[in-house]
């Protein structure tokens, strides 16, 4: 029986990091993670390892250094992580995006090219290698999803002076629920959709409420699966 891998492509500080943690003291024996930025990727994989033994459990914690536009790069790491998780790959988390920018005008279309080719091309390669990996996922036991890290205000309402992250994150919403229209039967795919800055004192948009979200969603059954999670203070009152 293999063990439960989690993937998770983006890897930093706060969402990401609490994702992993909250993963790895749950029961996935392997958790993967990549990311552009080696030397986050060591501390990252020391704050995980930290939590793992705090707790007393057994999870191991690999590292790739990946630029997820590197399209060849990122097949290979993936054929990697695949070979590492041994066929006990059920969830795949996609956190990757530039959240900078300039407003309409000032933006480059160079970068506003590099930003839709960070979230929605790699995210476009990813779930054509996860999906097959993912529907193959049958033990009435497994929840096989793929979650995409999102925004609950940017698709309704952009923020002129971000108007390249506004552009991709509508675009990526779409690209996910046409995923989630075709598969979403067979393999959980849903947004993880954050409205607002991400503090740590926040009582809502907490990394660390963000990720038991994250988990909620993942532990919905077969048959219930929704499409989506907003996490939003406003929405809650907060």
């Amino acid at each position: 029986m293999p063990g439960r891998a989690l993937l998770l492509l983006g890897s930093g500080p706060g969402i990401a990091l609490s994702l992993a943690k909250t993963f790895s003291v749950r029961g996935f024996t392997h958790i993967a993670l990549v990311s552009r930025d080696s030397s986050r990727l060591a501390q990252d994989q020391d704050a995980v390892l930290d939590t793992i033994q705090e707790r007393g459990y057994s999870c191991q914690v690999k590292t790739w250094s990946c630029d997820l536009c590197d399209f060849e790069r990122l097949g290979v790491v993936l054929g990697e992580v695949e070979e590492w998780s041994r066929g006990g790959l059920e969830v795949v988390v996609f956190n990757a995006a530039r959240v900078a920018g300039g407003p309409p005008l000032e933006e480059s279309i160079e970068d506003i090219e590099k930003d839709f080719r960070l979230t929605n091309l790699a995210l476009y390669k990813v779930a054509q290698w996860a999906i097959p990996l993912l529907r193959s996922v049958k033990d009435s036991d497994r929840h096989p999803s793929l979650f995409v890290t999102s925004t609950t205000k940017l698709y309704k309402e952009p923020v002129p002076d971000l108007v390249s992250l506004s552009m991709v994150k509508s675009s990526q919403r779409s690209l996910v629920l046409s995923l989630h229209a075709k598969f979403g039967e067979e393999v959980h795919i849903a947004l993880l959709s954050v409205g607002g800055v991400v503090k740590a004192e926040n009582k809502v948009i907490s990394p660390e409420n963000i990720a038991e979200r994250g988990w909620g969603l993942y532990k919905e059954e077969r048959g219930s699966w929704r499409r989506e999670e907003e996490v939003d203070d406003e929405a809650e009152g907060q």
